[in-house]
């Protein structure tokens, strides 16, 4: 219980200070945009990059782990496609359970995943390496099939995927580590900026919360969770056995892929004409939940 009280309370602390900031104006409503932009641009990068740059990758299993990965949001989101008539109401609002359903919150990920399990920090930013390319895709199209009134551009879907800071410093950082060039006095910086990425991130994350939507839709919300707290990470689990996945590693994947979804799928739901309320509401509930699921998981998984 201590690991899961240190990995926690710092994260639970961060987002209740971006949440009352929000709430009390303490600053201009247009500060929070900014805000995720450097991050978005600059800190966050920076942070995947430095962790990809000094990680141990020959320790890592390689293509089971990305394997059990992607097969597990594949599958997770053709079994939501299957059942769309059931899940929501509206085509709009399935969108907001859809990626309530496969997305992730990176700043969760890597404020838990270092503290809770040997190894975390670099199997956070591989995991984060190999399931950004793949959820925003299926985010986009899920969106522009069943909202946006925009047909479907290929060419503008691979460029924002090949031009994603996030990908782009995950691609970089590999590079490094399997050239083995070193950062220098580069790397103190890039530290420096990684940290402060998290503390933005996750007080960004307090200032998206609305608890004002959370009657938008009770069913949608329960479906978007049973899908991210259950069925996503027992997928995930079971592909990771039959492809050998370590346990250690295991754990960590499986720990990965039960985290609430992220702040970016709210504003992604805004921009492509998905039920953006609802994404404010599941986005809200799934991270006050993940406080109560986080600690039974990491306590089954040990």
């Amino acid at each position: 219980m201590e690991a899961i009280s240190s990995a926690l309370v710092p994260i639970s602390l961060l987002i209740a200070l971006g949440f009352g900031l929000r709430r009390c104006n303490f600053v201009a409503e247009g500060f929070w945009p900014q805000l995720d932009r450097v991050n978005y641009w600059i800190l966050f990068p920076s942070l995947l990059f430095i962790n990809l740059a000094t990680a141990r990758l020959s320790e890592v299993p390689g293509w089971p782990l990305v394997l059990s990965v992607w097969g597990g949001l594949l599958g997770c989101s053709l079994l939501m496609l299957l059942l769309r008539p059931w899940l929501a109401a509206t085509p709009q609002a399935f969108t907001s359970v859809f990626q309530g359903g496969i997305r992730f919150n990176s700043y969760v990920a890597l404020g838990t995943l270092p503290v809770l399990f040997a190894g975390g920090g670099a199997l956070a930013a591989i995991l984060v390496a190999v399931t950004v390319p793949l959820v925003n895709v299926l985010c986009v199209l899920v969106l522009s099939l069943f909202a946006s009134h925009q047909a479907l551009r290929w060419r503008e879907v691979l460029r924002s995927v090949l031009t994603n800071p996030l990908i782009v410093a995950c691609a970089l950082g590999a590079v490094f580590n399997l050239t083995g060039s070193g950062l220098g006095s580069l790397e103190p910086t890039l530290r420096a900026l990684g940290q402060a990425s998290l503390a933005c991130g996750l007080m960004s994350v307090g200032a998206t919360l609305r608890f004002e939507h959370l009657l938008e839709g009770v069913g949608p919300i329960l479906a978007s969770m049973l899908f991210k707290f259950v069925a996503l990470p027992v997928l995930t689990a079971g592909l990771g056995l039959l492809l050998g996945v370590p346990t250690p590693v295991l754990a960590v994947v499986t720990f990965f892929q039960s985290l609430p979804t992220a702040s970016a799928s709210f504003v992604l739901a805004r921009q492509m004409g998905g039920d953006e309320k609802l994404m404010a509401a599941i986005l809200t509930v799934q991270t006050v939940a993940a406080f109560a699921t986080m600690p039974l998981l990491y306590g089954w998984l040990r």
